[in-house]
Protein backbone atom coordinates (compact mmCIF):
# COMPACT_ATOMS: atom_id res chain seq x y z
CA UNK A 1 0.00 0.00 0.00
CA UNK A 2 2.93 2.03 1.07
CA UNK A 3 4.67 1.46 -2.95
CA UNK A 4 1.36 2.57 -4.12
CA UNK A 5 1.00 5.71 -2.31
CA UNK A 6 4.30 6.72 -3.57
CA UNK A 7 3.77 5.86 -6.80
CA UNK A 8 1.01 7.81 -7.03
CA UNK A 9 2.48 10.60 -5.35
CA UNK A 10 5.78 10.93 -7.77
CA UNK A 11 3.13 10.60 -11.09
CA UNK A 12 1.16 13.74 -9.39
CA UNK A 13 4.34 15.46 -9.13
CA UNK A 14 5.54 14.85 -12.30
CA UNK A 15 2.61 16.10 -13.72
CA UNK A 16 2.40 18.81 -11.88
CA UNK A 17 6.00 19.86 -12.71
CA UNK A 18 5.25 19.05 -16.37
CA UNK A 19 2.04 21.17 -16.57
CA UNK A 20 3.52 23.90 -14.18
CA UNK A 21 6.85 24.07 -16.79
CA UNK A 22 4.18 24.65 -19.83
CA UNK A 23 2.24 26.82 -18.37
CA UNK A 24 5.06 28.89 -17.48
CA UNK A 25 6.36 28.74 -21.03
CA UNK A 26 2.85 30.28 -22.52
CA UNK A 27 1.29 32.26 -20.15
CA UNK A 28 4.71 34.30 -18.71
CA UNK A 29 6.47 37.35 -20.47
CA UNK A 30 10.17 36.32 -21.34
CA UNK A 31 13.24 36.79 -19.41
CA UNK A 32 14.20 40.45 -19.60
CA UNK A 33 17.22 40.67 -21.92
CA UNK A 34 21.29 40.76 -21.14
CA UNK A 35 21.05 44.25 -22.79
CA UNK A 36 17.49 46.38 -22.92
CA UNK A 37 17.15 47.13 -26.10
CA UNK A 38 16.51 51.27 -24.99
CA UNK A 39 20.04 51.60 -24.23
CA UNK A 40 21.77 54.79 -25.56
CA UNK A 41 18.21 56.13 -26.54
CA UNK A 42 17.83 59.69 -25.92
CA UNK A 43 13.52 60.00 -25.88
CA UNK A 44 12.66 63.53 -27.12
CA UNK A 45 9.16 63.86 -24.92
CA UNK A 46 8.96 62.63 -21.26
CA UNK A 47 6.07 63.54 -19.31
CA UNK A 48 6.14 63.34 -15.77
CA UNK A 49 5.08 65.11 -12.29
CA UNK A 50 4.98 67.91 -11.21
CA UNK A 51 2.41 68.84 -13.57
CA UNK A 52 -0.93 69.62 -13.68
CA UNK A 53 -2.06 66.87 -15.62
CA UNK A 54 -2.20 63.22 -14.05
CA UNK A 55 1.01 61.65 -14.86
CA UNK A 56 2.21 57.80 -13.44
CA UNK A 57 5.86 59.08 -12.25
CA UNK A 58 8.16 62.22 -11.23
CA UNK A 59 11.19 63.15 -12.69
CA UNK A 60 13.69 61.52 -10.88
CA UNK A 61 11.76 58.79 -11.14
CA UNK A 62 12.06 58.77 -14.94
CA UNK A 63 15.63 59.41 -14.89
CA UNK A 64 16.24 56.78 -12.53
CA UNK A 65 14.41 53.85 -14.23
CA UNK A 66 16.10 55.33 -17.89
CA UNK A 67 19.28 55.50 -16.32
CA UNK A 68 18.80 51.57 -15.25
CA UNK A 69 18.15 50.50 -18.61
CA UNK A 70 21.22 52.43 -19.98
CA UNK A 71 19.73 55.14 -21.54
CA UNK A 72 21.22 57.96 -22.64
CA UNK A 73 18.71 61.27 -22.35
CA UNK A 74 15.68 62.41 -21.42
CA UNK A 75 14.01 65.29 -22.74
CA UNK A 76 10.84 66.42 -19.76
CA UNK A 77 8.30 68.45 -21.32
CA UNK A 78 5.57 70.10 -19.88
CA UNK A 79 2.53 72.46 -21.35
CA UNK A 80 2.16 74.55 -18.71
CA UNK A 81 6.03 75.55 -16.93
CA UNK A 82 9.67 75.60 -18.25
CA UNK A 83 11.59 72.65 -17.25
CA UNK A 84 14.88 73.70 -17.58
CA UNK A 85 14.99 74.23 -14.08
CA UNK A 86 13.47 70.49 -13.11
CA UNK A 87 16.11 69.29 -15.68
CA UNK A 88 19.30 70.72 -13.90
CA UNK A 89 18.25 69.54 -10.62
CA UNK A 90 17.39 65.95 -11.73
CA UNK A 91 21.12 66.09 -13.11
CA UNK A 92 22.06 66.71 -9.68
CA UNK A 93 20.30 63.78 -8.35
CA UNK A 94 20.82 61.41 -10.96
CA UNK A 95 23.89 61.20 -12.36
CA UNK A 96 24.79 59.48 -15.13
CA UNK A 97 22.19 60.45 -17.86
CA UNK A 98 21.70 63.72 -19.73
CA UNK A 99 18.36 65.60 -19.04
CA UNK A 100 17.08 68.36 -20.57
CA UNK A 101 14.13 70.46 -20.45
CA UNK A 102 12.51 73.55 -22.23
CA UNK A 103 9.33 75.86 -22.63
CA UNK A 104 6.21 75.51 -24.16
CA UNK A 105 4.45 79.08 -25.42
CA UNK A 106 1.06 78.41 -23.76
CA UNK A 107 -0.87 80.71 -21.93
CA UNK A 108 0.54 79.87 -18.29
CA UNK A 109 3.93 81.52 -19.71
CA UNK A 110 2.52 84.24 -21.66
CA UNK A 111 1.35 82.49 -24.94
CA UNK A 112 3.94 83.42 -27.69
CA UNK A 113 6.10 85.61 -25.64
CA UNK A 114 9.95 85.67 -26.61
CA UNK A 115 10.47 86.92 -22.82
CA UNK A 116 9.81 83.59 -22.01
CA UNK A 117 12.04 82.61 -24.18
CA UNK A 118 14.73 84.06 -23.19
CA UNK A 119 14.84 83.70 -19.78
CA UNK A 120 14.48 80.01 -20.02
CA UNK A 121 17.56 79.46 -21.43
CA UNK A 122 19.21 81.88 -19.06
CA UNK A 123 18.16 79.49 -16.06
CA UNK A 124 20.94 77.96 -14.11
CA UNK A 125 22.76 74.56 -15.56
CA UNK A 126 22.03 75.14 -19.53
CA UNK A 127 19.62 72.42 -19.77
CA UNK A 128 16.98 74.83 -21.10
CA UNK A 129 17.30 73.27 -24.82
CA UNK A 130 14.00 73.35 -26.52
CA UNK A 131 11.20 75.63 -27.08
CA UNK A 132 7.86 73.86 -28.61
CA UNK A 133 4.53 76.55 -29.88
CA UNK A 134 2.04 76.15 -28.26
CA UNK A 135 -0.06 73.23 -27.79
CA UNK A 136 -3.03 72.48 -26.15
CA UNK A 137 -4.35 76.16 -26.26
CA UNK A 138 -2.90 76.27 -30.05
CA UNK A 139 -5.71 77.24 -32.26
CA UNK A 140 -5.42 73.61 -34.61
CA UNK A 141 -6.18 72.34 -31.26
CA UNK A 142 -8.89 73.57 -29.73
CA UNK A 143 -10.84 73.55 -32.92
CA UNK A 144 -9.94 69.38 -33.49
CA UNK A 145 -10.93 68.72 -29.63
CA UNK A 146 -13.18 71.54 -28.83
CA UNK A 147 -15.44 73.22 -31.04
CA UNK A 148 -14.73 74.36 -34.94
CA UNK A 149 -15.34 77.79 -34.14
CA UNK A 150 -13.25 78.00 -31.14
CA UNK A 151 -10.02 80.14 -31.24
CA UNK A 152 -6.96 79.51 -29.74
CA UNK A 153 -3.27 80.42 -30.03
CA UNK A 154 -1.24 81.58 -33.66
CA UNK A 155 2.12 81.41 -34.89
CA UNK A 156 1.65 81.91 -38.04
CA UNK A 157 -2.20 83.05 -38.99
CA UNK A 158 -2.95 82.63 -42.65
CA UNK A 159 0.45 81.62 -43.37
CA UNK A 160 2.65 84.79 -42.15
CA UNK A 161 4.82 84.63 -39.14
CA UNK A 162 3.74 87.08 -36.47
CA UNK A 163 6.23 89.59 -35.24
CA UNK A 164 6.21 88.20 -31.55
CA UNK A 165 6.87 84.66 -33.45
CA UNK A 166 9.55 86.19 -35.78
CA UNK A 167 11.55 87.08 -32.96
CA UNK A 168 11.43 84.18 -30.61
CA UNK A 169 12.59 81.92 -33.80
CA UNK A 170 15.87 84.44 -33.42
CA UNK A 171 16.12 83.87 -30.42
CA UNK A 172 16.09 80.26 -30.93
CA UNK A 173 18.54 80.80 -33.85
CA UNK A 174 21.21 83.09 -31.85
CA UNK A 175 21.16 80.20 -29.03
CA UNK A 176 20.89 77.17 -30.96
CA UNK A 177 18.39 76.19 -29.34
CA UNK A 178 15.65 73.34 -30.93
CA UNK A 179 12.60 74.71 -32.35
CA UNK A 180 9.69 72.25 -31.56
CA UNK A 181 6.36 72.89 -33.39
CA UNK A 182 3.76 71.93 -31.12
CA UNK A 183 0.19 71.54 -32.10
CA UNK A 184 -0.19 74.52 -34.15
CA UNK A 185 -2.13 74.37 -37.90
CA UNK A 186 0.10 72.54 -40.45
CA UNK A 187 0.25 76.17 -42.84
CA UNK A 188 1.28 77.52 -39.81
CA UNK A 189 4.39 74.75 -39.13
CA UNK A 190 5.02 74.93 -42.92
CA UNK A 191 5.63 79.35 -42.51
CA UNK A 192 7.35 79.08 -39.34
CA UNK A 193 9.75 76.18 -40.88
CA UNK A 194 11.03 78.12 -43.64
CA UNK A 195 10.79 81.56 -41.90
CA UNK A 196 13.57 79.60 -39.24
CA UNK A 197 15.56 78.49 -41.91
CA UNK A 198 16.06 81.68 -43.07
CA UNK A 199 16.87 83.71 -40.00
CA UNK A 200 19.57 80.68 -38.97
CA UNK A 201 17.48 77.78 -36.89
CA UNK A 202 19.62 74.78 -37.39
CA UNK A 203 17.46 72.43 -35.15
CA UNK A 204 13.71 71.90 -35.88
CA UNK A 205 11.29 68.69 -34.93
CA UNK A 206 7.84 68.59 -36.03
CA UNK A 207 5.53 67.16 -33.07
CA UNK A 208 4.35 63.98 -33.47
CA UNK A 209 3.43 65.49 -37.28
CA UNK A 210 1.65 62.89 -38.62
CA UNK A 211 -1.25 62.64 -35.97
CA UNK A 212 -3.88 64.20 -36.29
CA UNK A 213 -2.33 67.16 -34.54
CA UNK A 214 -0.99 68.74 -36.31
CA UNK A 215 -1.92 66.43 -39.15
CA UNK A 216 0.55 66.69 -41.58
CA UNK A 217 -0.11 65.15 -45.01
CA UNK A 218 3.32 63.54 -46.52
CA UNK A 219 4.08 66.26 -49.12
CA UNK A 220 4.05 68.83 -46.05
CA UNK A 221 6.03 66.50 -44.09
CA UNK A 222 7.92 66.21 -47.41
CA UNK A 223 8.53 70.03 -47.85
CA UNK A 224 9.65 70.56 -43.94
CA UNK A 225 12.22 67.97 -44.33
CA UNK A 226 13.22 69.66 -47.43
CA UNK A 227 13.98 72.48 -44.87
CA UNK A 228 16.06 70.61 -42.55
CA UNK A 229 13.48 69.50 -40.07
CA UNK A 230 12.94 66.44 -38.40
CA UNK A 231 9.54 64.45 -38.24
CA UNK A 232 8.62 63.27 -34.81
CA UNK A 233 6.56 60.09 -34.77
CA UNK A 234 5.97 59.24 -30.86
CA UNK A 235 5.11 55.26 -29.61
CA UNK A 236 2.02 57.18 -27.34
CA UNK A 237 0.23 57.10 -31.12
CA UNK A 238 1.17 53.58 -31.77
CA UNK A 239 -1.57 53.11 -28.92
CA UNK A 240 -4.20 55.56 -30.35
CA UNK A 241 -7.10 54.90 -32.43
CA UNK A 242 -10.82 53.93 -31.38
CA UNK A 243 -9.66 51.01 -29.65
CA UNK A 244 -7.16 52.83 -27.49
CA UNK A 245 -6.68 51.46 -23.52
CA UNK A 246 -6.85 55.24 -22.62
CA UNK A 247 -9.74 57.34 -23.35
CA UNK A 248 -8.09 60.50 -24.27
CA UNK A 249 -6.43 58.16 -26.92
CA UNK A 250 -9.77 57.30 -28.69
CA UNK A 251 -9.68 60.47 -29.81
CA UNK A 252 -6.21 60.75 -31.84
CA UNK A 253 -5.44 59.67 -35.02
CA UNK A 254 -2.79 56.03 -34.88
CA UNK A 255 0.20 56.38 -36.41
CA UNK A 256 2.28 53.43 -35.59
CA UNK A 257 5.88 51.34 -36.85
CA UNK A 258 4.23 50.62 -40.12
CA UNK A 259 4.06 54.72 -40.43
CA UNK A 260 7.44 55.00 -39.26
CA UNK A 261 8.98 53.05 -42.19
CA UNK A 262 6.93 54.79 -44.30
CA UNK A 263 8.68 57.54 -43.19
CA UNK A 264 12.15 55.88 -43.43
CA UNK A 265 11.25 55.43 -47.13
CA UNK A 266 10.26 59.02 -47.68
CA UNK A 267 12.29 60.82 -46.51
CA UNK A 268 15.28 58.73 -44.89
CA UNK A 269 15.86 58.30 -41.48
CA UNK A 270 17.78 60.73 -40.99
CA UNK A 271 15.16 63.23 -41.01
CA UNK A 272 12.72 60.86 -38.62
CA UNK A 273 13.05 60.85 -34.78
CA UNK A 274 11.03 58.37 -32.80
CA UNK A 275 10.60 59.04 -29.10
CA UNK A 276 7.88 58.62 -26.57
CA UNK A 277 5.28 60.69 -25.30
CA UNK A 278 4.60 59.07 -22.50
CA UNK A 279 3.80 59.92 -18.86
CA UNK A 280 0.46 59.41 -18.52
CA UNK A 281 -1.24 57.77 -15.58
CA UNK A 282 -2.24 54.01 -16.04
CA UNK A 283 0.16 53.92 -19.15
CA UNK A 284 3.57 52.15 -19.79
CA UNK A 285 6.78 53.34 -18.98
CA UNK A 286 8.80 55.85 -20.82
CA UNK A 287 11.69 53.09 -21.16
CA UNK A 288 8.93 50.12 -21.76
CA UNK A 289 7.36 52.25 -24.89
CA UNK A 290 10.89 52.23 -26.21
CA UNK A 291 11.22 48.78 -26.21
CA UNK A 292 8.18 47.81 -27.42
CA UNK A 293 8.79 50.68 -29.62
CA UNK A 294 11.55 48.94 -31.34
CA UNK A 295 10.13 45.70 -31.72
CA UNK A 296 7.53 46.78 -33.61
CA UNK A 297 9.95 48.85 -35.93
CA UNK A 298 12.15 45.77 -36.48
CA UNK A 299 8.77 43.41 -36.93
CA UNK A 300 7.87 46.01 -39.88
CA UNK A 301 11.56 45.89 -41.13
CA UNK A 302 12.81 49.01 -39.77
CA UNK A 303 17.13 48.15 -39.49
CA UNK A 304 18.79 47.95 -36.29
CA UNK A 305 21.22 51.00 -38.44
CA UNK A 306 17.73 53.13 -39.18
CA UNK A 307 17.03 52.79 -35.04
CA UNK A 308 20.00 54.04 -34.25
CA UNK A 309 19.67 57.00 -36.76
CA UNK A 310 16.20 57.93 -35.22
CA UNK A 311 16.67 57.17 -31.28
CA UNK A 312 19.99 57.61 -30.73
CA UNK A 313 21.85 59.83 -33.34
CA UNK A 314 19.19 62.32 -34.39
CA UNK A 315 18.05 63.45 -30.90
CA UNK A 316 21.50 63.45 -29.93
CA UNK A 317 22.02 66.05 -33.09
CA UNK A 318 19.22 68.42 -31.90
CA UNK A 319 20.40 68.70 -28.56
CA UNK A 320 24.31 69.23 -29.00
CA UNK A 321 25.59 66.24 -27.78
CA UNK A 322 26.38 64.26 -30.84
CA UNK A 323 30.09 64.32 -29.70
Amino acid sequence: MKRVAIAAAVTLFGCLTFDGAHAQGAAFPPPPPKVSPAKGVIDMHVHSHPDVFGRNMDDIDVAQLARSRGMRGLLLKNHISETASRAALVMKVVPGIEVFGGIVLNNAVGGVNPNAVEWMHRVYGGRGKVVWLPTFESDKHVKTFGKPDAKGLTVAPNGQVSPAMEEILKIIARENLVLATGHVHPEEILAVVKKGKELGVRNMIITHALTNVPGLTMAQAKEVTSNGAMIEICFLQFQAGPNAPLAFLTHWTQINARHVAQAVKEFGAGSVVVSTDLGQSANITHPDGIEVAIAAMKKEGISDGDIDTMMRKNPAKLLGIDG
